[in-house]
């Protein structure tokens, strides 16, 4: 603005007494101080701690601008383990099969005394909160629980704190004795950082579901919020038994209700060879939104289902399956229409990157298929060829899973046969789950959904 006022003076001033060249002059000075200005502005709407940083503002967590509550499982070991795809995918695929979103560990490789640590555990942090990122969950490093001595904790906060300053894509928790001065001495040395403590953290870390109300600003530690599906971050002890009751805990209405597949809709053969159909042609009381009281989906006047808004993230199957052949008919309507079919998805986090998808785009002009076009797995292997139909028309799909085996037919094509235990990218991904169809924000229909168990 000043810079604005001053060019407005300096102009008029030149104008009146007619002074052409000390005009042009001061011009070129403005021009240089303007581009000053904004390359300086387009630094500065970088966010300053980075892409992906966890930050709390507005009563909760936020990832850049989207707001995070934290549904984890505490799997203790997960950093001596390392950071192989073989350690960290199956982990937090089981996480998020079970309908949570998150991870947590302790941190590891502290020397005796607290005050190193290697190299490699702050590279498995890396590697986990680079991963969650991608697969829409988050990870929750412990940095010191109830063990250890006073002068270990104070040691390893201090190291903690130094080693991990550039990983801001984590929330950190500090817990067991003296927490709330080892919270307040990490906070001094790595600020920037988000901690979850007792006292003196960015969130509170508690026992107790009662104090945690329905706060976005709570860490409830080793017990359900009052509302699962509230705003309350949790973190829960990792065993069979939490996994299971988080399955229960967040299954859906469709999940819970009896439902007799209606085959009158199927040929004669396909009832001989065991299919049964998933769709009836009239309703969706077998399916349900992937985000929890979001519609995406109807039955239209033709009977067939359609994604006629963006928000539920698509719908699914009331049961989970991993042996199948699954055959459906899609429209696109638009060039570059985005959609999908969720293969083994999972009950939370992103069905695409924790299961599977086989990709659906209006992209028929296609001469090379590629890993994002129609009948790829999804960011991971192309089609072998494109088949898609121009978009207004339907397409057949053929999709046979067995074991690591996935493949596929289109159009009566050939586009995938691919062996995921030699794709190492998928090889450790959910072999059960459900099946989806996505929301993408594109409109589709879908209708002819059967499916034979193997």
């Amino acid at each position: 603005m000043l810079l604005y006022l001053a060019i407005v003076y300096d102009c008029e001033y030149c104008f009146r007494y007619k002074r052409r060249t000390s005009m042009i002059r001061h011009y070129f000075i403005y021009f240089i101080l303007a581009l000053i200005v904004i390359f300086t502005g387009c630094a500065s709407v970088h966010h300053p701690l980075g892409r992906d940083a966890i930050t709390v503002r507005r009563g909760g967590i936020y990832r850049n601008d989207t707001v995070l509550t934290l549904q984890a499982v505490h799997e203790p070991d997960l950093c001596a383990k390392g950071s192989a795809l073989a350690v960290m995918v199956p982990a937090m695929a089981r996480v998020a099969a079970a309908g949570g979103n998150a991870v947590a560990f302790d941190l590891c490789g502290f020397s005796d005394n607290g005050k190193a640590i290697s190299d490699e555990s702050i590279a498995v942090v890396s590697a986990y909160t680079d991963r969650a990122k991608g697969q829409r969950m988050a990870v929750i490093v412990r940095i010191v629980g109830d063990d250890g001595t006073k002068r270990f904790r104070r040691n390893a906060v201090k190291t903690a704190a130094k080693a991990l300053t550039h990983e801001t894509k984590a929330l950190y928790w500090i817990d067991g004795p003296d927490a709330a001065n080892l919270a307040k001495q990490f906070k001094r040395l790595a600020p920037h950082l988000v901690v979850a403590a007792p006292q003196n953290g960015d969130l509170i870390v508690t026992a107790n579901s009662d104090t945690a109300g329905d706060s976005g600003l709570y860490l409830l530690t080793g017990a359900l919020p009052k509302n699962p599906r509230g705003n309350v971050n949790y973190v829960l002890p990792g065993s069979d038994a939490t996994y299971a009751m988080l399955d229960k805990i967040y299954m859906s209405d469709a999940e819970k209700a009896s439902w007799t597949p209606d085959n009158s809709m199927l040929s004669e053969e396909e009832r001989a060879e065991g299919f049964i159909s998933l769709f009836n042609g009239r309703d969706l009381n077998n399916w349900w939104s992937f985000y929890h009281g979001k519609e995406s989906f109807r039955v239209n006047a033709d009977g067939h289902i359609e994604c006629y808004q963006s928000g539920a993230g698509g719908i699914m199957t009331n049961r989970r399956y991993d042996n199948y052949i699954l055959r459906l008919e899609y429209k696109l309507l638009e060039k570059d229409a985005n959609s999908g079919i969720h293969l083994r998805a999972p009950r939370a986090a992103r069905q695409s990157k924790i299961g599977f998808e086989f990709q659906i785009m209006g992209d028929s002009y296609l001469t090379e298929p590629h890993k994002n076009s129609t009948a790829a797995v999804y960011d991971v292997v192309p089609a072998l060829t494109t088949a898609a139909r121009p978009e207004g028309e339907w397409n057949e799909v053929e999709i046979m899973l067995n074991g690591p085996r996935l493949k596929a037919v289109l159009n009566d094509v050939l586009v995938q046969d691919v062996n995921f235990d030699e794709v190492e990218e998928l090889r450790y991904r959910l072999r059960r789950g459900f099946i989806g169809l996505q929301d993408h924000d594109s409109y589709v229909e879908f209708k002819n959904v059967r499916l034979k168990e193997l």
